[in-house]
């Protein structure tokens, strides 16, 4: 396989990665459910997925 080859597989699983996150984020939210995430530190936060879909939704 290329190096060209490479940066182009990475990117596509990079965007598949990116839609099933944005994917699983929009159902959750949709559930009224939460989300694990972790903080600078390594140490794990729940966070509601409306509060995370809204935060994201300002970034972008």
């Amino acid at each position: 396989m290329s190096e060209q080859e490479e940066i182009i597989l990475f990117d596509k699983i990079s965007k598949g990665l990116k839609h099933s996150y944005e994917t699983l984020l929009r159902r959750k939210a949709a559930l009224g459910q939460d989300m694990v995430i972790t903080d600078a530190n390594g140490q794990p936060l729940v966070v509601s997925a409306a509060d995370l879909l809204a935060q994201r939704e300002e970034e972008k």
